[in-house]
């Protein structure tokens, strides 16, 4: 018993010095490497740090900074900046993982307790910008009375003196599912909270930044926004109610339309689904929940090509305030007067050199487009084919696949093609070219 007894002691001492070893590596070199980012910086900014942490459970970072840039008469201060990875053991890989060209599983990085003064350079009131402003910008000032954008002033006048806030970036690959899962976690005291999940779908689980780099265009897998508000939404209304000399229910009712008017008038409809969620939201704060599930994932490049209500149903989109769901999302909107409101100006699509005509004689076979029931569409693979949706859009295309419900057709376009998601279910009508 007593050699056993020494056998586990010994073994926790060898452990407690290997693991005394890992932390104090890590200290040295994050040591090392954020001296390094202060020197490089000096001529840009004065950057100074209270010290380096590490921990046990697999975050190294450096506390207490203080940033003061050299072009502004300001400062930012941040209680600690980590880097931060499963445990100890996947921390210590990072660096190794990263110079091999390896992706590691999952990684995320943090600002705690980041302070930025509102009187100062950073978030004070900047010059006037030569841009000339999207009448998209700035909608949450409408009927806020001669305010018409907030800027460091109107924020001051609402009760702030500076943001005080946290932060959370980071990945995670799923390699059971196949998905790359993003999240984004950031809250603003007295302002508002943010939670952002997104998760795309791959054909394998990427094991190196070449991989990754090497993806196609991501498939979106599924989607969650949650908004909470904070207190920003009272103050406003109450600031903007006062500066437009209106009790705040007529406030925000003169509010609600000048941007649904906005909006119309740039090409995007909100249906009264959408309109009274957004009411619900500015008078009472809470929580506002936007999810997607869509039944496959599909490449968002490929959404242009449906009409908006085909949109919400391929992307299986819901929306709640305050655990109500809104059960009514219809919207509409044209995507020209959407892009001259955004200032995008459309690529202009290059006409592919017609290939050299060779005469042969004809060999002519007569096709045509014979009816087939929905469900007999998965042996027609690699066929031309007409359908018909319910909502009375026609779409002709190859058929591609047909998986769980999900029919891939690939519509052939001027400057190329396009691969379209579509649910069996909705499907009322079909045509095979034979």
């Amino acid at each position: 018993m007593r050699k056993l007894k020494n056998i586990v002691i010994a073994f926790l001492v060898v452990a407690a010095l290997m693991g005394g070893g890992a932390m104090g590596y890590l200290w040295y070199s994050t040591k090392q490497q954020v001296d390094q980012i202060v020197a490089t910086a000096k001529p840009f900014a004065e950057i100074s740090y209270g010290g380096i942490a590490v921990s046990p459970a697999g975050s190294v970072g450096v506390n207490q900074l203080r940033i003061m840039p050299n072009f502004v008469n300001d400062a930012v201060s941040i209680g600690a900046i980590k880097l931060n990875a499963p445990n100890l053991l996947a921390l210590l890989k990072i660096r190794w993982q990263l110079s091999q060209g390896q992706l590691p599983r999952a990684l995320s990085i943090s600002f705690q307790d980041v302070e930025l003064p509102l009187h100062g350079g950073i978030l004070g009131d900047a010059p006037a910008s030569a841009t000339k402003p999207s009448p998209l910008d700035h909608l949450n000032a409408l009927g806020c009375g001669p305010v018409t954008a907030f800027g460091g002033a109107e924020l001051q006048e609402m009760g702030y003196n500076h943001f005080v806030g946290n932060a959370e970036v980071g990945y995670r690959l799923d390699t059971v599912h196949n998905l790359l899962e993003w999240r984004i976690d950031s809250n603003t005291r007295d302002w508002m909270t943010l939670n952002l999940d997104i998760g795309f779908a791959m054909p394998a689980p990427p094991t190196t930044l070449m991989d990754l780099t090497a993806l196609a265009t991501p498939k979106l897998a599924k989607f969650t926004l949650v908004i909470r508000d904070d207190g920003f939404n009272s103050r406003r209304n109450s600031y903007c109610a006062a500066k437009a000399g209106k009790p705040i229910n007529d406030y925000l009712a003169d509010h609600v339309r000048l941007v649904i008017e906005r909006l119309r008038a740039n090409g995007i409809n909100p249906g009264p689904g959408i309109i009274a969620a957004y009411q619900l939201y500015l008078r009472e704060g809470g929580e506002l929940t936007l999810a997607a599930t869509p039944a496959a994932a599909i490449n968002p490049a490929e959404l242009p090509d449906y009409k908006p209500a085909d949109v919400i149903k391929l992307l299986g989109l819901t929306l709640k305030v305050n655990n109500t769901a809104i059960t009514d999302l219809t919207v509409d909107w044209d995507a020209t007067k959407v892009a001259r409101a955004l200032g995008v100006e459309p690529e202009p699509v290059a006409e592919d050199t017609p290939s050299p005509v060779v005469l042969e004689k004809p060999v002519i076979i007569q096709k045509s487009f014979h009816p087939i029931p929905v469900g007999d569409l998965g042996q027609h693979i690699g066929k031309i084919a007409k359908l018909k949706t319910n909502t009375g859009v026609n779409y002709r295309g190859q058929v591609d696949a047909i998986v769980e419900g999900i029919i891939r057709i690939t519509l052939r376009k001027s400057g190329g093609s396009v691969t379209l998601s579509l649910r069996a279910s909705e499907i009322t009508a079909a045509e095979v070219l034979y």
